[in-house]
């Protein structure tokens, strides 16, 4: 347990640190994260521009044999096959623990593929007081609006979006809502990031439910579509 705390006291000033030089170079604190997300997408990105129309329907390979577990998860049009490795889920569940929150337990209640613990690493890096330019907030980077039509005090005394326990019900409760409009859970990633207007303006557009497919027609926004494979890939940024 002693050493455990250690880590995560080293764990928290290094991070202070990083985030104080970025703030010193008239960065955001944030910026090298979403620059490293977006050079772990590209890879991904190019598979996807170069699959055969065909194999669009399914997740291109990201990473050698024996490193991706495919994990059946039922969506509205049959089962999705999600490549996310067991152990960067294993990690995210350790991570969130260490902020005192049973991630899995809530998400399996709220019947969300605990695969998808691993969007709090991508949207924050786990970071409960993460605040985005555009005002997202905590661990999964909740807008205000849509925190509050989970259930969640925003206002200028509490903001429960850091609150680890209520913004992960909040963030399960959201995805399972969106899986619910869109019937997949590809386009669920892709609204939790774009807006459930701008990824039913693609679908619309493209005629189409196939994440992959609107990505190639670049239907979506390029964060969007750097995105989700983002949260899909395999290993570390």
């Amino acid at each position: 347990m002693r050493t455990r705390i250690i880590i995560l006291v080293l764990l928290g000033l290094v991070t202070c640190a990083s985030r104080a030089q970025a703030q010193s170079a008239g960065q955001s604190p944030y910026a090298e994260l979403h620059n490293r997300l977006a050079r772990a997408a590209d890879a991904q990105l190019e598979a996807i521009r170069a699959a055969p129309m065909s194999q669009t329907s399914t997740l291109p390979a990201i990473a050698s044999a024996g490193t991706v577990t495919p994990v059946d998860i039922a969506s509205g049009s049959g089962s999705l096959a999600l490549a996310v490795s067991l152990s960067r889920v294993s990690a995210a569940q350790a991570r969130l623990l260490a902020l005192r929150v049973d991630a899995a337990r809530i998400f399996v209640e709220e019947g969300v593929p605990p695969e998808l613990l691993v969007v709090a690493e991508v949207e924050s890096g786990f970071n409960p007081l993460a605040l985005s330019p555009k005002g997202a907030r905590g661990p999964w980077q909740l807008m205000p609006a849509t925190a509050e039509r989970f259930g969640l005090r925003v206002d200028g005394r509490v903001d429960e979006r850091i609150q680890p326990e209520r913004s992960t019900r909040a963030a399960a409760r959201y995805l399972r809502e969106l899986h619910a409009q869109f019937g997949d859970w590809l386009l669920a990633l892709a609204a939790y990031n774009a807006g459930e207007q701008r990824v039913a303006k693609a679908v619309e557009l493209g005629g189409t439910r196939d994440f992959w497919q609107l990505a190639q027609r670049r239907l979506l926004p390029e964060e969007t579509r750097r995105y989700v494979p983002a949260v899909l890939r395999a290993g570390n940024y």
